[in-house]
């Protein structure tokens, strides 16, 4: 039997830390190469994504910077990362 590469197992070892808190990246080198590996973590939430609230605001109105930084805001705190949705 052939033994693992010496890259998998730092690669394997630095899964095992990431399963055990999923909510922080590990950063670990690889040869000469930095990695950061991170978890994207699938979102409980219920109502429309990040995209659909944006449509549904409409057109931009002269909102200010104030009031788009709170629909993002609120938006990535639902869970907001889907993609936008496709035009009609």
């Amino acid at each position: 039997m052939v033994a693992p590469a010496p890259e998998t197992e730092v690669i394997n070892h630095a899964l095992a830390v990431l399963r055990k808190d999923p909510t922080h990246p590990v950063r670990f080198r690889v040869n000469d190469m930095d990695v950061e590996l991170r978890a994207i973590l699938r979102s409980n939430r219920s109502g429309p994504g990040l995209g659909s609230q944006m449509a549904a605001l409409g057109p931009w109105l002269g909102e200010s910077l104030e009031e788009i930084t709170t629909t993002l805001t609120e938006g990535r705190r639902s869970g907001g990362s889907a993609s936008a949705p496709e035009d009609s």
